[in-house]
């Protein structure tokens, strides 16, 4: 999310939900916000995000169980879910999940992540529906342009994945969404433990970063995976956290893994 200034839109897993499809009910959204959606109301906070999927689902006529698979702070959003309905969530993928610690030192003897700077939500908040509104984001020209697709998807698809990508609205998604940091990184601290569901975190050995970044991020990410008694971390050779685009196969064969354990009996605990 981060990397490209703004939330991810849910069109950017089509080529993933393709391939799961063939063997599970497969289907991407998205949040509020981000792609085709509509900005939602403050906070846009872990609690509101796992609220809205609820909704979305029930209004969907999707019935549980679910396995959830989140990418960067989407899985602070998963794991609330969790929380809120255990009986609805059978396992879980994170895909360089955020930890709820990231951006906090409580590790003894540790380096220290620098703080994402303090913001007031509310104000913050109204200043990215001022900024939508009026298109200001729109009189800075993006001069990139998309790179060539990733494996799996055609160019029409990258196309209208980048176009969404750079919106003003997705831009002010992200604003109200660092805005709520502090609550979502909370929220999924109280969520706690996610018992003895499946869960598989992938994540990105991010050869970009300077090393003492990247244990910090390592030792995080596999802590992650301890959420459960049946936690796996997998580390995946890409250079930064864009798997589902760097490695599209890795995270279709961990929704698989974690689906196939689901089925088996005795799968969901």
């Amino acid at each position: 999310m981060f990397a490209n200034g703004a939330p991810r839109p849910g069109y950017g897993w089509v080529s993933i939900q393709r391939e799961l499809a063939k063997t599970t009910t497969a289907c991407w959204y998205d949040r509020a916000g981000s792609g085709w959606s509509d900005l939602g109301p403050y906070p846009r906070d872990s609690a509101s995000q796992a609220r809205d999927l609820h909704a979305l689902l029930r209004a969907a006529g999707a019935p549980p169980p679910y396995v959830l698979v989140a990418e960067s702070s989407a899985a602070l959003d998963a794991h609330v879910y969790a929380g809120f309905y255990p009986a609805d969530v059978a396992g879980l993928v994170f895909v360089n999940g955020v930890h709820p610690d990231l951006l906090i030192d409580t590790r003894p003897g540790g380096g220290r992540i620098e703080r994402l700077p303090e913001f007031v939500g509310h104000s913050q908040d109204a200043m990215a529906q001022v900024f939508n509104q009026i298109g200001l984001y729109r009189l800075v020209p993006n001069r990139s342009a998309p790179a060539p697709p990733p494996k799996g998807m055609t160019s029409s698809e990258w196309s209208v994945i980048w176009h969404l990508t750079q919106s003003s609205k997705a831009r002010s998604a992200l604003m109200q969404e660092i805005a709520s940091w502090a609550q979502s990184t909370g929220e999924a601290r109280a969520a706690g433990s996610l018992g003895g569901r499946p869960l598989i975190v992938l994540s990105a050995e991010n050869t970009a970063l300077t090393s003492e970044y990247r244990s910090v991020w390592m030792e995080l990410q596999a802590d992650l995976a301890r959420l459960s008694a049946r936690g796996k971390h997998v580390v995946i050779n890409a250079a930064n956290g864009e798997l589902i685009y760097q490695a599209p196969d890795a995270v279709v064969e961990a929704a698989r893994q974690v689906v196939s354990e689901v089925r088996q009996p005795g799968g969901q605990r």
